[in-house]
């Protein structure tokens, strides 16, 4: 534009400036203030101030006679200027003023100088809406990183437009390209009386569009005054939906692919508000950055729902898996059930307990609380009832002739009869079947007929008096099969029973009778004494043997002594070869360990591995040289069907002593205790009990006290963490937590000191849990959002515990950790112990992201099929091979291999103790990727920790 012509002098107005003007520099005064404060001291002259708005806008005028209008555009600003010969002072320098002073002349007021003030003015306030406008910006830009909420983002930029422009009026449109359909997310407008309702849509008139589906189509910004959208109403190519606002701006949104998504539009109502170029300037800028935002959100927002498609996808997956493992259960159940069946066929019992027996074969199955079985007599058309359970009658029903039962209507059918009480009526009316008076009618009765070769001899029926509870066609399908191989069972019986009647004669059978009796009275005076697996005396004949001696001990001083042993590993041996194998072993074991004995001694079994060896005589001489001879005699191999195996026992011995024992069952509980310290100590020897041994156990006693009220405390036990390293990186990628004890005297207890005591107990179970508690509530901080994966052992003793899975689940909901932050460490020891219930747990654990990695692999079995049937997501390679890396060709081959097999199955592997340079390239050199060790840092507590990780990720 070209302003009105400024006033050109050669020199200026000789009067001074009026002193009583305020500098527009001043420091503690506002804009808007000095603003008023100018107007006031130049309010007795003929002027007028304006500044643009889009036109030019009247700001301030003096009090003289001249009327100014309140708005201006170019053009009428310099006809006024011309005709009514105004002397025009810019205000403000830019490429074009930012306002006009007009006034009539007068040779009272330097004009110049109260241009030049306001013109100050207005570039202050000019830069103070930059500041604010680049603060806007770095919100929105703040509010796309923070805001995941579409609505929450809008309107919060929205608040913060409205402090830059007049943005009372803002429109969010965004486009469905698959469906071609306009949504209205945002939309807030005061004049609008039908405002779209959230969640509604309007199609894409590609014909007709609105101003916003003309925006969506061409991809360019449309800057309306009023006039040009009444005149688009008649002659297009758009037109203006609702009341036609003085101003419409509409900037398309644009992805990073240049793709246009949606409009931001604003629009006014009042004319003298209408936008001028800074304003449709700034909105264009401002709606880019909304734009880059709204894109992020929408992407964000995209990959959410593809995600929850995904997991509903699983979820259905793992429905029908579910579906899949109980059917392949039930088959299992039904097995069983065929398998107790052809048990108990095979019994030496009677028809009585046979029946019983399929009754609660029957119940594993199905509903059968009222269940019996009827005989029928084709002959004599007899019904007799040998089985009869109900819940509504005492006594089964007498035998019956002519009847019209639904025992005789299934006899009659030949076939299944599955029926309900309609259906019962029914056949009541057609005279199928005569109601018995006094009896219960069921809701739901199942009668499945029972063969003998190719005729009916009876039927086994079961029966429910609930509402609830009936019968379906499975049930009858199940209960069909299931009474298929009831026939073979009772025919089984009756061809046994023919067979038995046909043998001997009375007399004979009271002869053998009574033999028997005398033989069962021996055995059964023999079986109450002995073993009756090894034959050997049992815990009761050695107690009452034991009491003997103890008697003659207080009467009159003659010593003795017991040994308490027990085979080493034998339950690992029992898992792995079977039971009946594990049964043969104890029973070799029993002969080897009697042949090493005197005449004199007692060897009995106490149960499962467990024997115990009664020595008299007194002395300390007789009891170590068969423990001696016991060690020696199992360094030879036992044949067992035809295998070779070596076993070991671990022997306790103590000497009774009348000042130290109070009663017999002292000196087995002291024999165990030492029995217990060769355990500890490596298996395969003996050990006395001394006075020594006995103030270990006390120590023991006092340790476990004392670490039960460090549990209830809380402040004395504390995680350390040892973090462990990437090795090509020397990144930290993740953190074991190892407990240590702090006592009372400062000194810290690290877990080799107390937990090995633990192991087996419950007490360790609760420290497991105070573990994940304490490194649960650790992760929860937000300061530690960024803490890497920490791995937590975990002992034998929780891990088989049905409850663990959930117990740790639940910690980690309670803090809100997600379950991937946590990893357990678990040895060979649980997977020997219970290694269905450990198998249950980890599955549990892993489905629910939970990972659990295999630790000290090597140092036991270090069997493959451990890694392969469990559920680990890596190896924690022992120590014991790291150590010797250096110096032990044999160490290098076994971690080179388990990196490798680790490798193939797609298993993480960490090598634990690594403690130089030459192990750590040994390492790298093998492809190994994390490794832990005192090379890089000890056990850290966690002020240490957090440093630790702060400096990684400066």
């Amino acid at each position: 534009m070209k302003g009105p012509k400024e006033q050109q002098s050669g020199a200026r107005s000789t009067k001074p400036l009026e002193e009583r003007w305020p500098d527009p520099n001043a420091q503690g005064l506002e804009a808007e203030q000095i603003i008023a404060q100018l107007c006031a001291a130049a309010a007795d002259a003929d002027w007028a101030w304006y500044q643009r708005r889009g036109n030019w806008s009247c700001k301030a005028t003096g009090s003289g006679a001249s009327a100014w209008p309140a708005l201006l555009d170019d053009e009428e600003l310099a006809q006024l200027c011309a005709q009514a010969s105004l002397s025009c002072h810019p205000t403000g320098n830019g490429p074009t003023p930012l306002g006009w002073l007009l006034a009539r002349p007068d040779d009272r007021t330097d004009f110049a100088a109260l241009a030049l003030r306001f013109g100050f003015v207005l570039q202050r306030l000019q830069l103070q809406r930059a500041q604010a406008i680049q603060q806007v910006l770095y919100d929105i830009t703040y509010l796309a990183s923070s805001t995941v909420d579409r609505q929450l983002f809008m309107q919060r930029t929205h608040e913060l437009l409205v402090t830059l422009i007049d943005a009372e009026n803002l429109c969010l449109a965004l486009l469905d390209p698959d469906a071609d359909q306009i949504h209205y997310p945002y939309y807030f407008d005061q004049r609008d009386e039908s405002p779209p309702e959230p969640g509604s849509f309007e199609p894409l008139d590609r014909a007709q569009p609105s101003l916003t589906a003309y925006v969506l189509l061409h991809g360019e910004p449309l800057l309306l005054p009023k006039e040009a959208m009444e005149a688009a109403q008649t002659n297009g190519p758009y037109y203006c939906q609702g009341s036609v606002p003085e101003f419409w701006m509409g900037i398309p949104l644009k992805d990073g692919a240049d793709r246009t998504f949606g409009v931001l539009s604003l629009q006014v109502y009042d004319r003298e508000r209408r936008y001028g170029p800074e304003d449709q300037a700034l909105f264009q800028v401002i709606a880019r950055d909304v734009a880059m935002a709204l894109d992020r959100i929408l992407r964000r927002e995209d990959m959410e729902a593809t995600v929850g498609q995904r997991t509903q996808e699983l979820s259905e997956v793992n429905a029908r898996l579910r579906e899949q493992i109980a059917e392949r259960e039930r088959a299992e159940q039904l097995q069983a059930a065929l398998f107790r069946i052809a048990e108990l066929s095979s019994a030496s019992t009677d028809m009585t307990e046979l029946l019983g027996g399929l009754h609660r074969v029957v119940g594993e199955l199905l509903y059968a609380h009222n269940f019996y079985i009827a005989l029928y007599d084709d002959a004599s058309g007899e019904v007799s009832f040998p089985y009869f359970a109900d819940e509504r009658r005492a006594t089964a029903p007498v035998a019956r002739r002519g009847s019209r039962g639904y025992t005789e209507y299934t006899i009659r059918q030949r076939r299944p009869c599955l029926i309900d009480r309609q259906k019962a009526r029914l056949l009541v009316a057609q005279g199928e079947i005569t109601p018995v008076p006094g009896t219960v009618e069921a809701w739901s009765w199942l009668g499945i007929p029972l063969y003998d070769g190719k005729h009916v001899r009876g039927v086994l029926a079961v029966q429910s008096y609930r509402e609830d509870v009936y019968y379906s066609r499975r049930d009858q399908e199940l209960l069909t099969f299931v009474s298929r191989h009831i026939d073979t069972a009772l025919s089984r019986r009756s061809a046994a029973e023919a067979i038995q009647q046909s043998r001997h004669a009375l007399e004979v059978r009271v002869q053998e009778r009574t033999r028997a009796l005398d033989e069962a009275n021996a055995r059964l005076l023999y079986e109450n004494n002995h073993d009756a697996l090894t034959r050997l005396p049992n815990r009761s004949f050695f107690q009452q043997r034991l009491a003997d001696l103890w008697a003659a001990l207080e009467r009159d001083g003659t010593g003795l002594a017991v040994m308490f042993l027990d085979l080493d590993r034998f339950k690992r041996i029992n898992d792995q070869f079977g039971h009946p194998f594990g049964d043969l072993l104890l029973v070799a074991a029993g002969q080897r360990l009697s042949s090493c004995l005197r005449e004199t001694d007692l060897l009995a079994r106490l149960g499962g591995d467990e024997f115990a060896i009664l020595v008299p005589g007194g002395g300390l001489e007789s009891p170590v040289a068969i423990a001696q001879r016991i060690i020696e005699a199992f360094d030879r191999p036992l044949v067992i069907d035809d295998h070779s195996l070596f076993a070991s026992c671990s022997i306790g011995i103590v000497v009774a002593d009348a000042s130290l024992h109070r009663q017999p069952d002292d000196l087995l509980r002291d024999a165990d205790t030492a029995m217990y310290r060769v355990k500890q100590g490596g298996r395969d020897n003996f050990a006395v009990f001394n006075q020594e041994l006995r103030q270990v156990v006390s120590d023991q006693v006092v340790r476990e006290g004392a670490l039960r009220k460090a549990l209830k405390n809380g402040d004395e036990l504390e995680p350390f963490f040892q973090p462990i390293i990437e090795v090509t990186t020397g990144r930290v990628a993740a953190l074991e937590a190892l407990i240590r004890w702090r006592q009372p005297d400062g000194s810290v207890l690290a877990p080799g000191a107390f937990l090995p005591e633990l192991e087996g107990l419950r007490l360790i179970g609760r420290l497991d849990t105070y573990m994940l508690t304490r490194i649960a509530a650790i992760l929860a901080e937000p300061a530690h959002a960024h803490w890497p994966v920490v791995h937590v052992n975990c002992s034998s003793y929780s891990i088989v515990r049905p409850e663990f899975a959930d117990e740790v689940l639940n910690i980690l909901a309670t803090h809100g950790v997600a379950p991937s932050r946590i990893c357990l460490e678990l040895t060979e020891g649980a997977l020997v112990a219970e290694p269905e219930r450990a198998k249950a747990a980890m599955e549990a654990l892993d489905l629910q992201g939970v990972s659990v990695v295999l630790d000290d692999f090597g140092a036991g079995f270090s069997s493959l099929g451990y890694v392969h049937e469990y559920r680990f997501r890596g190896l924690k390679i022992d120590k014991s091979f790291v150590l010797r890396l250096a110096d032990s060709a044999r160490s290098v081959a076994i971690v080179r291999a388990i990196v490798r097999m680790a490798e193939s199955l797609g298993l993480d592997v960490v090598a634990e103790g690594v403690e130089d340079a030459q192990a750590l390239q040994l390492l790298k050199n093998m492809g190994a990727r994390h490794a832990q060790g005192y090379l890089f840092a000890r056990p850290l507590d966690l002020l240490a920790t957090r440093r630790l990780l702060a400096s990684c990720a400066d």
